[in-house]
């Protein structure tokens, strides 16, 4: 498989070679990086990315899964035109961030007040420390697999084995409040709770799990966690920086009918643009308020929060969602639910064990049981998932191996057809080399 991603990704590992002169690693995202070396891309329209040998790969990677109208799309093309002419940055607020928190506002359940930022990892970090400002408590609940960007407190449990930080130079106590516990395991979140001796300050997870695996949480766990934190004094919070305005307009807490606390969002509330938030109930992110005079919560937001360029794209595109909800997120659903399913039966028609996970229009195969933390997911054939998608590449289909794919509002039934089709005929030669096959035109 390796070696007809390298025939035909020459300009790719070119690249590869000249950035790792300039950048550690290659790589400016550890996700981006997959062996042999990544795809280096040069443009992007619609369902479609060209790399610089200037193939043309259906994309489900996405943009990280920010991407649900597709890359470029019209209405969010034509906001930034109009923009641009009217200036790339104020450092100021502007009618444009103001809309955008309204429609925020008026999709998300949780939403009565939000702070916008320009990342999710800045949303995750301003969410706990509003968590802890509130309730005045410690220690924060979070799921092994949970990815919550890179900031230092939640850097933790995210790979096996699950209970330390993921990176050197963060000190041991920078995350001693910081509690790792298995995904869909209510008993276990009662138990750490229960063990903080009522410093436990929030319960933080996302609804679908991300880097851990694409599983979905059990609607059952969800209400459970929300009965919990309701008990003990525990905030529940979402992260839901993959799943808002994905899984439907009012994000995962829309669908599964969970309401929490607090939540951040991210990826296609800024259209395809750096932006980042957290929002919840109005006595907590009250607490941001800089005219209070005591217990005020701190939240920057950023030399670049409110960018008009980011508050254009993420307005354009929430307000193409919401106006067209009724058929968009009922097709998606569709698209993804046939997906998962087909691409199974392939697998399983030909002998081989595959599991495709995922809610709505997110997806992601493994190669062994069904997964529903990420404990077990970290347990299926991982070589087999890499060579799964470095098959797909030279055919023309991209996912970022050992990544979730998402679907987006342009790919058609045909694309989703041929990488079913596609899926089946890895599977025949799974475990040999195959046969080089034609880049469909």
């Amino acid at each position: 498989m390796s070696a007809e991603y390298e025939r035909t990704t020459n300009a790719s590992r070119a690249l590869f070679k000249r950035a790792n002169r300039v950048f550690a690693g290659g790589i400016n995202h550890n996700a981006r990086f997959y062996e042999p070396y990544p795809l280096f891309v040069s443009k992007a329209k619609g369902q479609h990315i060209w790399d610089e040998d200037g193939h043309r790969y259906t994309d489900y990677w996405m943009g990280h899964m920010a991407l649900i109208l597709g890359h470029s799309p019209k209405p969010v093309v034509d906001a930034l035109r109009r923009q641009v002419a009217n200036g790339t940055h104020y450092g100021m607020g502007s009618e444009l961030s103001v809309e955008l928190g309204e429609e925020i506002q008026k999709s998300v359940p949780c939403a009565e007040l939000s702070r916008l930022c320009n990342t999710g990892a800045e949303a995750t970090m301003y969410l706990i420390r509003l968590a802890r400002g509130y309730t005045g408590r410690r220690v924060v609940i979070k799921m092994a697999g949970g990815w919550h960007g890179y900031n230092t407190e939640l850097n933790k449990g995210v790979h096996r084995p699950f209970d330390r930080a993921e990176s050197a130079g963060i000190l041991e106590g920078e995350q001693t409040f910081v509690k790792t516990v298995r995904f869909n395991d209510l008993e276990g979140a009662e138990k750490a709770v229960k063990e903080t001796g009522g410093d436990s300050a929030v319960i933080f997870l996302e609804p679908v799990l991300g880097a851990g695996g694409c599983i979905p949480a059990d609607v059952e766990y969800l209400k459970g966690l929300r009965e919990l934190a309701d008990r003990t004094g525990t905030l529940l919070a979402f992260d839901e920086i993959i799943t808002g305005f994905r899984v439907a307009l009012g994000g995962a807490q829309e669908r599964y009918g969970v309401t929490p606390d607090l939540a951040s969002f991210g990826k296609i509330a800024g259209g395809g643009l750096p932006l980042g938030l957290v929002t919840g109930r109005k006595e907590i992110l009250g607490l941001a308020d800089p005219t209070r005079k005591e217990k005020f919560v701190s939240i920057g937001g950023g030399t670049f929060s409110e960018n008009p360029l980011s508050m254009a794209a993420g307005l354009a595109t929430v307000r193409h969602l919401r106006k067209n909800a009724g058929s968009i997120y009922p097709s998606l659903d569709r698209a993804g639910a046939g997906l998962r399913k087909e691409v199974d039966k392939e697998f399983r028609e030909r002998g081989v064990e595959a599991h495709t996970t995922g809610l709505g229009s997110l997806f992601l195969t493994h190669f062994g049981a069904e997964p529903t933390s990420a404990e077990e997911e970290s347990k299926e054939d991982k070589p087999m998932q890499k060579k799964y998608a470095l098959s797909l590449m030279p055919n023309g289909i991209f996912l970022l191996p050992g990544h979730p794919g998402a679907i987006s509002t342009v790919h058609t039934v045909r694309d989703i057809g041929f990488l079913v089709s596609e899926s089946g005929d890895f599977a025949e030669s799974a475990g040999s080399k195959g046969t080089a096959k034609t880049r469909p035109n």
